[in-house]
């Protein structure tokens, strides 16, 4: 018997909900923390990235795992680590145990929206995965919007330990809730040994379906992600010249641009998808439009610097539903396996441009442009990466396209 969407999609979302929060609250805690434990910029950085380092590196290993035991085993032993995490991270006092609770937390959470994927890909048609998908990634664009001002208030009034606990309240929550609510689905893959298993993760990477998709998510999502995170912010300081206080509310606007953009992409894909009209041109329409918003950035253009903001957080939120298209292009016993991959490549990807987009940025006001010009170099650049990826995406005929 089909369970009921809610007892599949909340457990799952209130996890999802956690791991953004987490991957985004060091901008809220850093000031503080840098104060009260003396770190430097450099061990800041290094603190942070530990979650991404994590992250990255659990991804193969938990796409093995999802596909063999299922996603609720799986995600509620995670997030126990990711709960254990929060609480070292609470009672921490140097930076190295700091660094060492980011990890866990990063390894914790690792699995979070991967797990979701595959058990909606187990319990419900393939029309319905974009709007459930997007469900789950409200959820957690929802985690980022607390992360920000909310999580600030609380630290202000009971400081860093205080979020990390109730965190961690936040995370063991989720885990119990998925552990009671969630069913394992009956065709759950038991028996199977390890190169079966490995089998058919050869089987994803050698795909030409795969990698004409996963080629434009990583590099279109992943250079989102860096964006997101810190690009965003430093192209409206040094380009649009917006104070601290401009630029956080800007930033918070593009944060609700995102929450409405998951929703909005998902349920029109699936509405569409029950037409016949599949989810890979919603994404390639929604792709086009960021690129356009990515481009009028790039010329620093004489647009509304808010409208601007918004509609790049609309619509590059529509990279979510690369999750959709995949899972539909395998089948459901590798949904695990392919979106884990994806995801690998994606965060390489954000690693790299977060990096990256810096180092080019210096070089080329060392090379006489201006921090303006270099910006729309960069992104320039980019743009023109995703469209010739999203273009090959778009004619690759090996792969049905949902």
């Amino acid at each position: 018997m089909t369970p009921s969407p809610l007892r599949i999609l909340l457990p799952f979302s209130l996890g999802y909900f956690f791991s953004y929060c987490l991957r985004t609250i060091n901008g809220a805690i850093a000031p503080r923390l840098a104060a009260e434990l003396g770190l430097d910029a450099a061990t800041l950085g290094l603190m942070t990235s530990a979650y991404f380092l994590a992250f990255a590196s659990a991804q193969l290993p938990i796409g093995l795992a999802i596909d063999r035991f299922g996603p609720r085993r799986v995600n509620v032993t995670l997030l126990a680590i990711a709960v254990s995490g929060c609480l070292l991270f609470a009672l921490a006092r140097d930076a190295g145990l700091l660094i060492v609770a980011r990890s866990l937390i990063g390894f914790g959470v690792s699995g979070c929206l991967m797990t979701a994927i595959k058990a909606n890909a187990q319990w419900f048609p393939l029309a319905r995965l974009p709007a459930l998908s997007g469900w789950v990634s409200f959820a957690g664009l929802f985690g980022a919007v607390v992360s920000t001002l909310p999580v600030a208030w609380i630290v202000e009034r009971g400081g860093i330990e205080t979020v990390f606990l109730l965190a961690a309240g936040v995370g063991l929550t989720a885990a119990l809730v998925q552990w009671t609510l969630v069913p394992d689905h009956p065709t759950q893959q038991v028996g199977k040994s390890l190169r079966q298993d490995l089998a058919g993760m050869v089987e994803v990477f050698t795909a030409r379906r795969f990698w004409s998709l996963a080629a434009v998510a990583a590099v279109a999502l992943g250079s989102h992600m860096a964006m997101q995170g810190l690009w965003v912010g430093q192209w409206l300081r040094q380009v649009r010249h917006l104070d601290e206080t401009q630029a956080g509310a800007t930033l918070m606007m593009m944060m609700l641009g995102g929450l409405t953009g998951a929703l909005l992409w998902g349920q029109l894909a699936s509405r569409l998808a029950r037409r016949g009209i599949p989810t890979l041109w919603v994404y390639a329409g929604a792709s086009a439009l960021h690129l356009v918003t990515l481009g009028l950035m790039a010329a620093d253009a004489a647009v509304s610097t808010t409208a601007l903001i918004v509609v790049y957080g609309l619509s590059g939120i529509v990279g979510n539903l690369t999750y959709a298209v995949i899972t539909s292009r395998f089948p459901v016993e590798l949904a695990g396996r392919a979106n884990t991959s994806v995801n690998l490549l994606i965060f390489v990807v954000a690693f790299i441009t977060q990096a990256g987009y810096g180092y080019a940025l210096a070089a080329l006001t060392q090379q006489g442009l201006t921090i303006a010009q270099a910006y729309g170099v960069v992104l320039g650049g980019t743009g023109v990466v995703v469209a010739v990826l999203l273009l090959w995406a778009l004619l690759d005929r090996s792969a049905r396209q949902p």
